[in-house]
């Protein structure tokens, strides 16, 4: 319960509000339970008087029309007239106005509460949700590897709805049934003791049939929560990989895969089912047995003269407050299995440290005028395994430096680094002399931008998409970073120019405009360092031209790191990193290492083999 107990502390700001809505509840409850009280005295001190006195009154008529009646049967017959004709009438017609105005209190009552409950409730989810979504945003970019998309999506959304509905109306309900139950119980004590005492009795199955089922619905609650997360996770991968199921024509196998998941929730969620009916089974034949000793043994009672008609009448309607509500708490467990176990999951996520985060001590970087310095840098997703080993490497600013080599090399691992989305388990990287881990992670990714191969797009206008990168720019700036990126003269040839809409990841660019646009996105923020993977090599020849073209105005004055596996785009750049299983190889210019034997004249021959065989024959 460590996690339900956290979660209230959500709603400590609120603690005014709290209390108000539970004074409310209070006050709601004991109107509630104020009408039966209201019966019985109707019951005994008006309806039961008025037709004895009815009674009575047949009795002496035929006594008062003999002559010299009695006068005090003549004083009796007035009297209970009175009571039959102006007293019974009045008293029944006030009851019916303090029952009226009973209802009517419990509702203006119940107007405020439900106000209050659903702000409070409402007001925490957004509390929450704001709370885990800033947190998965500091956390590394490990864990969202490492996450499904589905499950994530689940914590933000139905977990914290979940644990909305237990704050908002179920715990609420809970308390004020407790407080019904204890209630009822005291007024049935003073009632008559008997009677409570034959209710009380059978509490206690309730109990044990509470704690029977206890252990066995929690599992199933926890296994549904899992297979929920599970088919998320599975709706959310194939949704965004619809094009490849559709490719490989996989649609039918993919729905059935689905559909494993379907029915494996299905027969979970019929396994609750039946857990809970199981335990409505029992609480229903309490009830019954409950409802059935108290009248026959009321009935007894009142016979015998040992309790009122009225106090029967008024018991039975409180049985129905006792075993109703005892029902509900009982039930109460399943939704409370359902919403601890999403708390947990809640928090677990919450918990979770980030592999990455700014030391207390870190300082902002100013700027970069010096050099970048990775020195005997060792990095491993998986340990025993590093994807990055012995790296060294230094950079001056302004150079523009590319990185080589075959796939799985370390080249855009090496990147993640300097981005430090990562960090080295071994060695260092230093800016200016700074190391990254000293430096405030804001300030690191204010001066160094990334444009990947592929980039994320959002369904949002031109502008906005170009401004994510910096929200502080002006349209002016946006603009500019625009025209650098070769990418103005399409926008404004668009009807609605800037501000259209691109839909979701940019569907309605092609590659090379998404390229460029994510390339203006980077701009926008004036970075010193300007990372490139491999930007180019999903681009037809005429794009990456213009692509091309675009970088080599962009890149003067910043330094540059290129990955590519396209060899025409690194020719002129100032220094060429081969990289191959973690490691630095050969460095050099392009001339020079195609000069010399290695994995780079391998790759350039490759790359240029039909054009070097056309010199050769020529030749």
């Amino acid at each position: 319960m460590r996690s339900f107990r956290r979660t209230l502390q959500f709603l400590r700001p609120y603690r005014l509000r709290v209390v108000l809505a539970v004074v409310f509840t209070l006050v709601v409850t004991v109107l509630q339970i104020l009408p039966p009280r209201l019966f019985q005295f109707t019951i005994d001190s008006v309806l039961k008087p008025a037709i004895s006195a009815k009674a009575e009154l047949a009795e002496i008529e035929p006594q008062l029309r003999k002559p010299n009646p009695d006068p005090a049967l003549a004083e009796k017959r007035d009297r209970l007239v009175r009571l039959r004709e102006v007293e019974a009438p009045r008293m029944l017609l006030w009851a019916s106005v303090a029952l009226v105005g009973i209802v009517v209190l419990r509702n203006v009552c119940s107007y405020p509460l439900s106000w209050m409950l659903n702000w409070l409730g409402h007001r925490f989810c957004f509390d929450l949700r704001f709370a885990t979504w800033k947190h998965l945003h500091r956390l590394s970019l490990a864990y969202h590897n490492q996450t499904q998309v589905g499950k994530i999506m689940a914590r933000v959304t139905a977990d914290i709805e979940l644990i909305q509905g237990l704050i908002q109306g179920q715990l609420v309900t809970f308390i004020s049934d407790v407080v019904t139950l204890a209630a009822v119980l005291g007024m049935m004590f003073w009632l008559e003791w008997r009677l409570a005492a034959i209710i009380v009795c059978l509490i206690p199955f309730y109990v044990l049939s509470y704690m029977a089922f206890l252990k066995h619905i929690r599992e199933v609650s926890q296994e549904q929560r899992r297979l929920w997360d599970e088919m998320l996770g599975k709706l959310a991968e194939k949704i965004a990989g619809i094009a490849v199921v559709k490719a490989f024509v996989k649609e039918d196998y993919e729905t059935e895969n689905f559909m494993s998941s379907v029915r494996a929730k299905f027969r979970v969620d019929m396994r609750q089912v039946h857990l809970n009916r199981r335990l409505g089974l029992v609480s229903g034949v309490v009830s019954a047995l409950g409802t059935g000793i108290v009248y026959a043994y009321g009935g007894k009672l009142v016979e015998s003269g040992q309790m009122t008609s009225g106090m029967l009448v008024a018991i039975s309607f409180y049985i129905g407050f006792i075993f109703n509500p005892a029902v509900r708490v009982v039930d109460f467990n399943n939704t409370l299995q359902w919403a601890v176990a999403a708390m947990d999951r809640v928090f677990q996520t919450l918990d979770t440290r980030p592999d990455v985060e700014d030391k207390p001590n870190a300082v902002p970087l100013r700027t970069i005028e010096r050099e970048i310095v990775f020195d005997n840098v060792t990095f491993w997703y998986v340990e025993g395994k590093p994807a990055v080993q012995d790296v060294t490497l230094r950079v001056r600013h302004g150079q523009i430096i590319a990185i080589v080599g075959h796939s799985g090399a370390g080249k855009t691992t090496l990147m993640n680094l300097l981005m430090r989305f990562y960090d080295p388990q071994q060695g260092r990287i230093l800016i200016d002399g700074l190391d990254l881990r000293d430096i405030k992670l804001e300030s690191l990714r204010r001066h160094v931008s990334m444009v990947a191969q592929e980039n994320v797009l959002f369904s949002v206008s031109i502008m906005e998409n170009v401004k994510y990168g910096n929200r502080d720019a002006t349209d002016e700036q946006a603009i500019a970073a625009c025209k650098a990126a070769d990418l103005h003269d399409f926008i404004m040839s668009l009807p609605d120019g800037y501000e259209t809409m691109i839909g979701e990841d940019g569907i309605k660019l092609s590659g090379g405009q998404k390229q460029r646009l994510a390339l203006a996105r980077a701009l926008v923020c004036d970075p010193k360092v300007l990372i490139l993977d491999d930007v180019t090599s999903a681009l037809d020849g005429e794009t990456e031209a213009r692509v091309q073209d675009a970088l080599k105005q962009v890149m003067k004055g910043r330094t540059t790191f290129i990955i590519a596996h396209r060899l025409s785009s690194v020719v002129d750049a100032d220094r060429i990193v081969v990289m191959d299983e973690g490691r630095i190889v050969d460095s050099g210019t392009h001339d020079e290492l195609v000069a010399r034997p290695g994995i780079y004249r391998d790759l350039y021959e490759e790359q240029f083999r039909s054009a070097l065989d056309q010199v050769r024959a020529n030749a």
